[in-house]
């Protein structure tokens, strides 16, 4: 019986180690890469970008070379551009869930923060 209770022990801590974002290294050919209409990599590569690739000090215009054009669906910021990163619909047709990467810049387009937000409804 113990031996039982180990294996199933084992089992689920390997479970619920699977489960979550698996983070993976920014890669900018994957960035934009969509699968049925959702971004593949972008949740899983969003802390290796914060942490090792974008910048404060940074040109506007570089981290556009970098992650491509900006996805303002609507303008929260004049001087503020957004990246979706996940949404969530569940089983509903307005979303449930989602973060976005925010970039924010000065009057000289350079970044001055950024930030990843997350939502949920």
């Amino acid at each position: 019986m113990k031996i039982l209770s180990k294996i199933l022990t084992l089992i689920t801590i390997i479970l619920f180690s699977s489960c979550g974002v698996k983070e993976m290294e920014f890669d900018k050919s994957k960035w934009n890469e969509r699968f049925d209409g959702f971004y593949e990599y972008r949740e899983n590569m969003v802390q290796d970008l914060m942490e090792n690739h974008l910048e404060k000090g940074m040109e506007l215009k570089k981290v556009i070379e970098l992650l491509g054009e900006p996805g303002n669906y609507q303008i929260k910021k004049e001087n503020e551009i957004t990246y979706e990163i996940m949404v969530d619909y569940g089983w509903n047709i307005d979303p449930m869930e989602g973060k976005e990467l925010y970039v924010e810049f000065d009057k000289d387009s350079i970044v001055i923060d950024f930030r990843l937000e997350h939502w949920e409804h």
